[in-house]
């Protein structure tokens, strides 16, 4: 009987540890690689050209790190024009209620969170978090801006997603090669990167099959 209780105790502390590691499942960080050619001309150097990083902070809070790596001459502009097309965006199944940029090459006031969706040329369905820079402060080689995002309501997994058409982001690269060529290159489904938190959170599931296992043997 005694054993039979330390080995219920075991099952129950493990249960325990599950359920409160559950609810910070989402702290792994989200990377993004935007590394297809949609349309157009290739981009200089190798893909990806772009990365996104989605880091969860709080309930309903995260930080969104931009890195270009694209190579010059290429750069990142957008809703600069009459066009209004984008230079980067994503879509995100919640919605925001605040954005701002904390370092970085920051993109122009016309950029942030549209419900509606933004202007991405030849790329079909919405992309609804958008980024645009001006002529004097394109997004290029070596650049990276750190947001500060605010949902409108507590996260219950990755708000980065992919849109009815199966694309997470897209960008318009223009200044390619000696012609001045430009191309849209988008990024397919998104993969949260697993951390040792994660990898915790399965051993402790593994430990509580095993051990209902012994307990039903007894």
């Amino acid at each position: 009987m005694d054993k039979k209780r330390r080995i219920f105790g075991l099952i129950s502390a493990a249960a325990l540890a599950l359920f409160v590691q559950a609810g910070a499942v989402f702290a792994s960080p989200v990377t993004i690689n935007v590394d297809q050619v949609f349309t157009g001309a290739t981009p200089d150097g190798s893909p990806p050209w772009l990365m996104a990083t989605f880091n969860q902070t709080g309930s309903n809070t995260g930080t969104l790190t931009l890195t270009s790596k694209l190579t010059s001459p290429d750069f990142l502009q957008g809703l600069n024009s009459s066009s209004g097309t984008v230079g980067w965006a994503f879509f995100l199944n919640q919605s925001l209620s605040a954005i701002s940029c904390s370092s970085g090459t920051c993109a122009n006031g016309n950029s942030g969170f549209n419900a509606g969706g933004f202007n991405t040329g030849p790329v079909g369905d919405i992309f609804n978090l958008g980024f645009g820079w001006g002529p004097q402060g394109r997004f290029e080689a070596g650049n990276s801006a750190v947001y500060a995002l605010t949902f409108a309501d507590a996260l219950s997994g990755n708000p980065f997603v992919t849109n009815g058409d199966g694309w997470s982001s897209v960008a318009h690269v223009q200044g390619i090669g000696t012609n001045d060529d430009s191309g849209w290159i988008v990024s397919g489904p998104v993969h949260p990167v697993p951390e040792p938190m994660n990898l915790g959170l399965f051993g402790l599931g593994a430990l509580l099959v095993g051990l209902t296992a012994i307990l039903r043997r007894h």
